[in-house]
């Protein structure tokens, strides 16, 4: 064996075990791997198929996970309360038949009812978030808005507006016309997503080299907190942020971290700008909107005639 291919082949070993390690996670492995920052954590199609899998395993048909020790079952609860936050809203039903599982055998604590409430929220359960509240009324849980309104129209890319002065939230359709559109994943709680935005504000002509067409959303990462958006909105009305409604309907974001610019043309991502380190950033997100505005360019063009 050649010097060179003995490397590699190692690599591939390498490669293929811990793929294996990946597929056969047990109770417990799912939270620290997704934790680890090295499982390319956020991305839902390839992670959540190995919690899906664990869960599998564990759930026992019509005994659901009472066949689990209770150690193993704390550990899941952690596990699906990880999935649920990291992939927001994602599994609630999973945690909801662990939760019940906790509750049947006494161990359920103030962590789990906790953990659950926020998977509500984040998948916009509302009515099941208020009940859970109602129940546990020792346990401090996050206040949700006096008002909520889902409206009627539950397809397509949603967005939630709050509305301070009404104490409303307000589900609404993300519509764009097909022209170059600027999607900014950011959140006011986030140091680097205030960094980015503050450096667009001090110069108004950077502002204008950005597509007209844009929406500023907040994914959701352990609770609502709309007192912030509230906040940030009241003093920054040209990066008014939105509350995004199921992440997993925008399918052109592949993660949720923030801050990150995506630059859509008739709907379809072409340049992406993830991460704000520092003010330097401002030049690569500069160079991503005039391709993505040459591209669109491009889309408009009437297709060449055939002779």
């Amino acid at each position: 064996m050649t010097p060179v291919i003995r490397p590699i082949l190692a690599f591939l070993i390498l490669c293929l075990g811990t793929m294996q390690a990946r597929a056969e996670l047990q109770p417990g492995d799912f939270q620290p791997f997704v934790e680890d920052g090295r499982s390319g954590m956020h991305f839902a199609n390839e992670v959540l198929p190995l919690f899906d899998g664990m869960v599998s395993r564990a759930h026992s048909g019509t005994s659901g996970f009472r066949k689990l020790g209770d150690e193993r079952l704390l550990a899941l609860a952690a596990d699906a309360a990880a999935a649920n936050f990291y992939f927001p809203g994602s599994r609630p039903a999973v945690q909801v038949e662990v939760f019940e599982e906790l509750e049947r055998r006494g161990t359920a604590t103030g962590l789990q009812v906790g953990a659950l409430h926020h998977t509500f929220v984040a998948a916009r359960m509302w009515a099941d978030a208020e009940a859970l509240a109602k129940r546990f009324p020792a346990v401090e849980l996050e206040e949700l808005p006096a008002h909520i309104d889902a409206g009627r129209e539950t397809t397509g890319l949603q967005v939630w507006d709050f509305d301070p002065a009404a104490q409303t939230l307000r589900r609404r359709q993300f519509s764009h016309d097909g022209s170059l559109t600027l999607v900014v994943v950011s959140h006011p709680n986030c140091a680097f997503s205030r960094a980015a935005l503050r450096a667009l504000e001090s110069d108004a002509s950077l502002a204008h080299g950005l597509p007209e067409q844009r929406i500023f959303v907040a994914p959701t990462f352990g609770g609502l907190q709309p007192d912030s958006i509230r906040e940030w909105n009241a003093v920054h009305p040209d990066s008014r942020h939105v509350l995004v409604d199921r992440p997993l309907a925008w399918s052109f974001v592949k993660s949720w971290e923030t801050p990150q610019f995506l630059f859509l043309v008739d709907g379809l991502l072409v340049e992406h700008v993830v991460g704000w380190p520092d003010d330097a950033q401002l030049d690569l997100l500069m160079s991503a909107a005039k391709r993505a505005a040459s591209k669109a360019e491009r889309a408009r063009e009437p297709a060449p005639t055939r002779r």
